[in-house]
């Protein structure tokens, strides 16, 4: 095998009987391994070393080893799809989550390290395929994520495929209305009423649930003043356009004190809440947005002077 011919091999996962179809042994695959030219994704499974251990790379060497018919599924077929999961508190660690897969009923279910695997029954259109990998299809990923995870978790998961436009909105009827006799049809008719698609994140998602928690007006999602000519001018992650109230998500590590802005002729007050302080001091956060809405209220009504 010439040098070229070796680097297509090592450029995706290849198993042992590959690389011997290719001219390249057992024992040459081992020195390789060895040498650190190359490295094992999954058991039986290997890639060169100078390959990015990405999902999509794990996901191609797990379903070369895996029954026929496997599909990739779970936080590994959202990632396939684009769609970003929240990591599990106890998985936050530098370790890669194993690749998620579905074999079909009455296959043996596979114990392969790296592999997180379960037998399952996938309808019609329930399977795609992404870059020549099976995965589970956006609705029904979305749907096995929802109802597993918790509520915030959940929401997050679904505002991400309703952003990325894998799922319509008005599709998510017929997701609750499919799905009604799995376990978790519960949750996922509860996300399905608190997903938002115009959230731009997982931070704006968590935030938006906190102060809807905490009792507060409903805010405007993703709320966009806009010039005569359609120019954005301001992009607020929620608003309440009413008391002329928006909040941005900055990268200040302290706020900002809110101040009153022109916006296209309209007096806004401008709160810049650090997207830090939200993530590890909701409760403050709520209670401060709540406080700066409340007296916005007040001035707005003129029960105290401006």
């Amino acid at each position: 095998m010439t040098p070229t011919d070796l680097s297509a091999l090592l450029s995706r996962p290849f198993t042992l009987a590959v690389a011997a179809h290719h001219g390249v042994g057992r024992s040459v695959v081992r020195r390789l391994v060895r040498d650190g030219d190359v490295r094992r994704v999954i058991h039986g499974v290997y890639v060169g070393a100078h390959v990015d251990d990405t999902p999509e790379v794990r996901a191609r060497a797990a379903v070369m080893v895996l029954p026929r018919g496997a599909v990739v599924c779970g936080r590994t077929a959202a990632r396939l799809h684009g769609v970003r999961v929240p990591a599990r508190p106890r998985t936050q660690t530098r370790r890669a989550a194993p690749i998620e897969v579905v074999v079909p009923v009455g296959a043996a279910l596979p114990r392969r390290h790296g592999c997180r695997a379960r037998i399952m029954a996938l309808g019609p259109g329930e399977t795609v395929w992404r870059a020549g990998i099976p995965v589970t299809s956006p609705a029904r990923t979305a749907a096995d994520l929802v109802r597993t995870s918790d509520r915030e978790t959940g929401v997050v998961v679904l505002d991400g495929f309703l952003r990325a436009g894998l799922i319509a909105p008005d599709a998510l009827a017929a997701l609750v209305e499919r799905y009604a006799g799995h376990p978790g049809r519960h949750r996922l008719a509860e996300v399905v009423r608190l997903a938002d698609g115009r959230s731009a994140g997982e931070d704006e998602t968590r935030l938006r649930l906190a102060l809807r928690d905490a009792g507060l007006p409903a805010a405007e999602v993703g709320w966009e003043i806009r010039s005569a000519f359609g120019r954005v001018l301001r992009r607020f992650a929620l608003a309440w356009p009413g008391e002329r109230v928006g909040v941005e998500l900055t990268d200040d590590r302290q706020w900002v004190r809110a101040r009153p802005r022109s916006i296209a002729g309209q007096s806004w007050l401008v709160l810049h809440c650090p997207t830090l302080q939200a993530r590890e001091r909701p409760a403050a956060t709520v209670a401060r947005i709540g406080s700066e809405l409340r007296l916005r209220e007040r001035r707005n009504r003129g029960d105290i002077a401006a």
